[in-house]
Parts: structure tokens; C-alpha cells; sequence
């Protein structure tokens, strides 16, 4: 026991030792200098645009109050011809309101102009606090859906994709809809974000499609598998799919151009052959499992690593008959969010697999999605809401 415990105070010891706090806040101050110095570059950038606009505004400017300044020299020069100038006089009348016209275009030449303040959000830069789903439900922004579009989300760092029958939509994070394209494919049984490949992946029932961020240009993937996909989900370096069926599969795809099969994960290493996989998400070289039992109607989330499929922690639900999703989603500092569609609730998780909160939501929710580091978005029955995080 001596040795056991020697060997556990020496591991203690050299985590200690590694760690290097002078490092992580010169990291920190790089992360904020590096900011500065991009945001000063996109001000630059636009500073540029705007100047050559203006100059081109203001060539044409000069060109045109050359050409009135002419119109008017001429007519006035017309105007002293004119022997007197009253109402019966018509040609003068004409004269002097040609005249007037023109001078009043040249005074309006420039003041077509407008600067607003430049005004930037702090949440640009945040900086992570202990976070609290309690605190984060707070009045959203809110985007209604009808219920025959999906209920799928995901999210990079700048754009959230929803489906909006019969649209794919991009909202920004000022909760803007910023782009907007027809679906014309099958019904989107999930999505997800794949920050190596730059692009979102959605996948429907047969189908694998990559969807270009810039301009949601769909790119069907030929895949030969003949699978019934349910969920998706990204690490660094692959694309997991779970299939719909009792024993769930998940395939591991490379995300390299051919996205070359890596590993087909079967039962019982992803769950018994009477239970089905509802939902997958990967967060920080592990792989979340929502999973339920066909026939006891039981329910739990599973966390494993994704280099072994070994289970770090298993997180009973309790049981539903309901056919309602029920989904996780990853938060920070490890931790979990599971949406529960059948009770209504939101279960917060800790990275141990322990329930840390538990909070009944309005509307039945379906998904969850942390988008950037400060906004929670949450697909429910009639709406998606945006729920921004305190800082």
C-alpha cells in the first residue's frame, strides 16, 4: 500500500511540476495581442475598400460638377440676354429654375457620406468562467421553424446552420440570417462542423453531403457503404456515423479528400444488440453515446475513448417509451449538456459523468448546440432560441 501510495504522490508530483503558469499566461496575452493585431487588420482592410470606393465616388463627383458648372455658366450667360424676367417671360423662368436645379445637385454631391461609430462587442475576446445552465437560459433570441424542417444544428466559429424547409440558413453571431439556400435533398437526419475540413457535413438517411460554409455549396459524398445513417459527429482528424438499427454500428471515416474508412465499431464495444445509439458527439479525444434499450425503454449517456472505444463513465436516464430524440451536446471545461425531449428537460453533466443541474425547458426541447463560447443554441418544438451566456 506504501509503495501504491508512493507512486500516486510521485505521479501528483511531476503533473505538478509540469505544469507552467508563467507559460499559460504568456499564452493568453498572445491570444489576446494575436486578436488585436487581426483586428486591426480587418479595419485596415475595410479602411482600404472604403478609400478606393471614395475616390472612385468622389472622380465622379468632380466630374459631374464640372458638367453643371458649364450648364449653369451657360445658362446664365442665356439669362443676361434676357430683356426682363416676369411671368410672361417663359424662357427666363425656365432659365433660372434649370439653374437653381443644378446648383442644388452640387450641393448635394458630398453629402451622400455617412459614418457611424465602429462599435465592437465584448464578447469578441471572452475569457471562460464557471459555467451554469441555470444562468444561461436567460430571454433568447428566437427563430421560429415549422415542424417539417429539421431539427439539426451545428456550428463553426462564426456561422450556426439550421434548416428552415425548405432552406439551409447561416445566422451569425449577432443572430443575423446571413445566407440563405435551397435543400433540395433528402430529409437532414444530423449535422455537424468540421473545423480540418472548413466545411459543415450533414447527412441524411442513405446520403453523406459536404456543405461549403461561404457559400453552402452542397457536395454529395460517394460513399459505398448501403447504411441507414441516424447521427454524425467530427474529431480533429475523423468523421464518426452511427447507423439506425438495434446494435447501432458507428463507421470512422478519414477527413482526407477520399475520407477512406478508418473503423467500423459494432456491438457490444458501442452497445448490446437490443439497444440502439440515438445520438454521437465528440469532444477532446473522447466520444459520447446516447443510447436506449429497444425493449426495457431504459436510457443512458456513455462516454468513451475515442482511440479504444473503452467506457470512461456510464450515465443512467431513466427509461421512456416516448420515441422523442434525446441528444447531448459538449460544453466547456469537458463538461455535457443532454437534452431530453420526452420530459422536457436539460440535464447539465459534469466531465465524471455526474448530474450537476437539472432544469425543465418551456418548449420541448430536441438539440443543443454551444456556439462559440458565449452562446448556447437550442432547437425546440416550434423555435430555435439563442440563449446568450453570462460572462
Amino acid at each position: 500500500m506504501t509503495n501504491s501510495n508512493d507512486n500516486i504522490v510521485n505521479l501528483y508530483n511531476v503533473r505538478l511540476e509540469a505544469f507552467n503558469i508563467d507559460q499559460i499566461t504568456l499564452n493568453a496575452q498572445t491570444k489576446l495581442k494575436q486578436w488585436h493585431a487581426e483586428s486591426v487588420k480587418t479595419i485596415n482592410d475595410i479602411y482600404q475598400r472604403k478609400s478606393q470606393e471614395l475616390t472612385s465616388y468622389l472622380d465622379e463627383a468632380k466630374n459631374q460638377y464640372e458638367e453643371k458648372k458649364l450648364t449653369i455658366q451657360s445658362n446664365l450667360n442665356q439669362l443676361k440676354d434676357q430683356h426682363e424676367i416676369n411671368e410672361e417671360n417663359i424662357p427666363a423662368k425656365l432659365i433660372i429654375r434649370s439653374i437653381e436645379q443644378d446648383l442644388d445637385d452640387i450641393e448635394q454631391l458630398c453629402r451622400q457620406i455617412n459614418v457611424r461609430p465602429l462599435t465592437i462587442d465584448d464578447s469578441y475576446f471572452h475569457i471562460e468562467k464557471r459555467f451554469s445552465i441555470r444562468n444561461s437560459l436567460q430571454t433568447p433570441s428566437t427563430f421560429g421553424y415549422s415542424q417539417i424542417s429539421s431539427s439539426a444544428i451545428a456550428s463553426s466559429d462564426k456561422f450556426l446552420l439550421i434548416h428552415q424547409n425548405p432552406y439551409l440558413c447561416l445566422i451569425d453571431r449577432d443572430c443575423r440570417m446571413v445566407r440563405q439556400d435551397l435543400w433540395n435533398h433528402d430529409w437532414i437526419r444530423d449535422m455537424c462542423w468540421s473545423s480540418t475540413l472548413c466545411c459543415f457535413i450533414i447527412i441524411t438517411i442513405k446520403d453523406i453531403y459536404i456543405i461549403h460554409e461561404k457559400n453552402l455549396l452542397v457536395a454529395p459524398f460517394k460513399e459505398q457503404f448501403n447504411e441507414t445513417w441516424f447521427s454524425c459527429t467530427c474529431s480533429d482528424k475523423s468523421l464518426y456515423l452511427s447507423t439506425c438499427e438495434w446494435g447501432s454500428s458507428i463507421y470512422e471515416l478519414s477527413l482526407g479528400s477520399s475520407m477512406d474508412l478508418i473503423k467500423q465499431w459494432k456491438s457490444p464495444f458501442t452497445c448490446k444488440s437490443g439497444e440502439g445509439i440515438h445520438d454521437i458527439k465528440c469532444n477532446n479525444e473522447t466520444l459520447a453515446l446516447m443510447i436506449k434499450d429497444g425493449r426495457e425503454s431504459t436510457r443512458r449517456m456513455e462516454l468513451k475513448l475515442i482511440s479504444t472505444f473503452t467506457t470512461l463513465w456510464s450515465l443512467p436516464l431513466g427509461a421512456a417509451h416516448n420515441l422523442r430524440l434525446f441528444t447531448c451536446c459538449p460544453l466547456k471545461h469537458n463538461e455535457w449538456l443532454v437534452i431530453d425531449g420526452v420530459e422536457s428537460n436539460i440535464y447539465h453533466i459534469t466531465k465524471q459523468g455526474k448530474s450537476k443541474d437539472n432544469i425543465h425547458y418551456p418548449s420541448v426541447p430536441y438539440r443543443a448546440n454551444l456556439f462559440g463560447s458565449d452562446i448556447l443554441a437550442i432547437a425546440a418544438e416550434d423555435n430555435l432560441n439563442l440563449h446568450r451566456i453570462p460572462t
